[in-house]
Parts: C-alpha cells; structure tokens; sequence
C-alpha cells in the first residue's frame, strides 16, 4: 500500500477516536509497507510477531522519519491524546509535539503480554512515560501499571543498583475492551538530569484491583533508551504574594511555575496542615483542595472530567479556562503547602485563579 493511502486511511481511522483507533492500528501492522521493506500477513503469524515486526520497521525508518513511521506515531499520540486520558497537560504537551518516541516493544512471555513503550516526555519535576499493552490469553481488564496505591513500581537502574522513583498523582488508565488493550501515561519524578545519557528503567509487578481488593503479578518490564533534548522541556518559575480568603481560612498564593507539562500554584493556608492525632501526623484535606474537588467528574469511560457547571477552583488564562488536572489532585508534597495542578497556558502574563466567587490576579 502506498504512503498516501495509508496516510488517507490512519487519518479516517483517527476521526473515530478510541477505541476504533487500535483496530485500525493492528490494520496498519499488517498492511505497513515503507520503500523495499513490508510486513506481510500470515495465518502462522502470531500479533506479538507482528507487533515485533512493526517495532524493528519503525527502528530501521528512525533515519528518515518515514510517513508510514510518523502516521503510526500519530495513532499512538491520538490514542493519549483523546478524550479517554483525563491529564489535559499531557494532551496540550502531545499535541503541541512535545516529546521522545521509544518505540519498543517487549514481550512478557510468563503472561502472555505485549508491552510496546511508545514515548516519554518531561519537566525538571515530573516524567510521563506513555506505555500500551496487550494480550490474546490474558483478560487485562483489572491489570493496573498502578504507581500511585498499588504494587506496581518505576526504577531507575544505575550501575547495580535500582533507586525506586517517587510517583506523581495517579496518572492516566484507559481499557479497550474489544481489543484487550491498555494505554496508560505513568507519572513519576523527573529524571532530566540523564539528558544526554543511557536511561536503563524497570517496571516491576502489576497491580490487579478486583472484588476483593489488590493483588500483585509480579514481573518486570525493562526498558533502555538515550534520553534526548526533545523529551525535556523547560520550566518557568515566578514568586507570587496574593493573600486571599475563604470560607473563613486565609490562604497565600507564593509560586507560580509554568511548565509544557502543566501549570502549578502553590499555595499556603491555615487550613493546610497535618492533622495531629495521638502523636500521629495525619493529612486532611483542606477547604481549598474539597473547592477543587467539587468541580471533579467521575465519567466511566473518560476517568476526571471537570464540570464547569459546579463551583470549583480554576485558572483562567487572557480569558481562556485552563482544565484542572484532576490526577494530581492528591500529589505528594510537603505537608504546609498544596499545589494546585491546571493544564497548560500559552500567555503566561494574564493568569486569574478563580476559588468559587473569588477572582485573584497572579500576574
């Protein structure tokens, strides 16, 4: 099949979003066809070979940057990128093309499970590694690669020692029933300062949240790339000194950081602080973070979405509403302060924080 046509043909498959997209995806295996090297279909032919093959084709066109290797490229970006992932600073980041492809594909034989790492991407605080993974024997349904409260954990592998890194909210799952399909954007501490180097990570055990709880499929994925400078992007900081007050508690907005990822307010409050009970620290949410939770949407099928229709807390940017991201909602961080985590902003100069009625200027 021609470049163009496969092109034509990825392009309609897009315009239905997931979960049509990984059928077409699996389509495009079979037909890819790029100069003198082409996948052909055979009955004998299992999907992880085939899947194998499309990784080395993709490997091999890296020189050139093939249409066949940027459209399929553009699948895996649609996919992250669509209404099903609930990180509005990753679908900003992917679609403003920031980001390094991997694109490689290990095979988990013990469960039958094909693991492609498709890209990652980061800020000097935060890294997402964007990973699908499949299977013909084993129903993925309930398997999490769960960072946050599960069992699942990233390492980063430094000689013969394996530092465990620190996750970052929940990140983003999304299940495709039909094709036994999982995409999902991990969310771990940045690892920036290997710019320019080997990166050796390991997933290691995956989480199944069923009936009765947690459990634990213990395994390990490992992945090696060369971190390059288009997965990094820059951060922008500004000190902040906006006092405001509500519903009784008086808070201080002291940062402001903006990010290709996100972007952060920091906040202080008397509210924001642990709670101390029979010499045990315990963090409690204060009235500012349940503000921000009022506007949160569970939705089955595409996880946080905001209801704008509900007070909440919001950032407006020159006039244009920048989404809470809902999956760091709950972030790790030190205990006297709270950051809230809003998409992207493109003018950084006219930024306003709405908490309820409140209007506070940042800039």
């Amino acid at each position: 099949m021609e470049n163009e046509k496969i092109m034509k043909h990825l392009d309609n498959a897009l315009e239905k979003q997931v979960p049509d997209v990984w059928d077409e995806l699996n389509k495009k295996i079979d037909q890819l066809g790029d100069n003198s090297m082409t996948i052909s279909k055979k009955k004998s032919f299992s999907r992880r070979i085939l899947l194998t093959a499309a990784a080395f084709l993709i490997a091999a066109s890296s020189l050139t940057f093939s249409p066949v290797r940027a459209a399929i490229q553009t699948v895996y970006d649609k996919i992250f990128s669509s209404e099903h992932i609930d990180d509005s600073g990753l679908k900003s980041a992917l679609i403003n093309g920031m980001g390094q492809e991997i694109n490689k594909i290990y095979y988990d034989k013990d469960h039958d499970i094909t693991v492609h790492f498709n890209s990652i991407l980061m800020d000097d605080k935060e890294a997402k590694l964007l990973v699908t993974y499949e299977s013909k024997k084993t129903n993925l349904k309930n398997y999490y690669l769960d960072l946050f409260e599960g069992f699942t954990s990233m390492n980063l592998v430094v000689g013969n020692e394996a530092k465990k890194l620190k996750n970052i909210g929940w990140g983003s799952r999304y299940y495709d029933e039909k094709a036994n399909k999982v995409a999902e954007a991990l969310s771990f501490e940045s690892i920036s300062k290997f710019q320019g180097d080997e990166v050796h990570l390991t997933l290691k055990d995956l989480t199944i949240h069923g009936k009765n709880g947690a459990s634990r499929v213990e395994t390990v994925w490992p992945l090696e790339f060369k971190l390059s400078k288009e997965a990094v992007g820059d951060r922008e900081t500004f000190d902040v000194s906006k006092e405001f007050t509500f519903k009784n508690e008086t808070y201080q907005v002291k940062r402001v950081e903006f990010s290709p990822l996100e972007t952060r307010v920091v906040v202080t409050g008397t509210d924001i602080k642990p709670h101390i009970e029979n010499g045990v620290a315990y963090d409690v949410f204060s009235k500012l973070q349940l503000q921000l939770l009022n506007a949160r949407k569970i939705d089955k099928g595409k996880g946080y979405t905001v209801d704008y229709n509900k007070s909440g807390v919001f950032l407006n940017s020159a006039g244009k509403m920048a989404d809470p991201i809902f999956s760091k909602a709950e972030a790790d961080g030190p205990r006297d302060q709270y950051v809230l985590y809003f998409a992207p902003v493109k003018d950084r100069q006219n930024c306003v924080l709405q908490v309820g009625d409140l209007k506070i200027n940042l800039r």
